[in-house]
């Protein structure tokens, strides 16, 4: 059961809370990319728009709540929304593409051997066969109609971070340009939501000014 009662600003969400509406009425950044040259700033409100197109865009191919998605994916803002949609979707994440009646990708040649539907993102080539989320999922409502599983209570795991991500008083770090988006990865995306703070992704060319950006950020001291 969801809860839908408000929860003070200056407490962080608990499994069974709802994050979707939390993250759509922050104030907050969701997410901020940085790399050599560029900011890329999501509110929590544009974050749950490119999520709530990604579950209609998912139930457009028949993928509903219960079935097991494998996602190979690096840890770009587009990334973080898209699998938020999957999460919201219920459905069941998996290690093994073997496993999985979906699969989220953007290595789509490694998966056309799996009787599974493919999706396919961070791509311009991508095969008619396959769903090119990049070019579909714009064309779906962001008005959301699917109820909220326990997003926090599913993304939980004991398994630590490693050393591409750092937490700090005011939001966590992610250093990027070398990283797939695993279990570790994603729970710390979402235990950093769950405390109202932005996730910073860095790139390595950007990492040689991450003093300015924790400072810019106002992220406070490493934990």
């Amino acid at each position: 059961m969801i809860s839908l009662n408000p929860i003070p600003s200056n407490q962080p969400l608990n499994p069974g809370d709802n994050l979707i509406e939390h993250l759509a009425v922050s104030a907050r950044p969701a997410i901020i990319q940085y790399s050599k040259t560029d900011r890329v700033e999501l509110s929590g409100r544009v974050t749950i728009n490119w999520a709530t197109k990604m579950t209609h865009l998912m139930d457009s191919y028949g993928t509903v709540a219960s079935d097991t998605l494998f996602i190979d994916l690096p840890v770009t803002w587009r990334s973080l929304a898209l699998v938020l949609g999957a999460a919201w979707c219920d459905l069941e994440f998996v290690a093994e593409a073997t496993q999985a009646t979906a699969i989220l990708t953007d290595r789509p040649d490694r998966y056309l051997a799996q009787p599974a539907e493919i999706f396919v993102t961070h791509r311009t080539d991508v095969d008619a066969a396959l769903v090119d989320v990049d070019d579909e999922v714009l064309s779906h409502a962001d008005q959301p109609l699917l109820s909220v599983p326990d997003i926090i209570g599913n993304a939980r795991t004991e398994t630590p971070t490693g050393r591409y991500a750092n937490y700090y008083d005011a939001g966590a770090v992610i250093y990027n340009d070398q990283l797939r988006l695993d279990t570790a990865t994603w729970w710390t995306v979402i235990d950093t939501w769950r405390r109202t703070y932005p996730v910073i992704l860095v790139d390595s060319a950007a990492a040689t000014g991450l003093q300015r950006i924790i400072q810019d950020e106002r992220l406070g001291a490493q934990q």
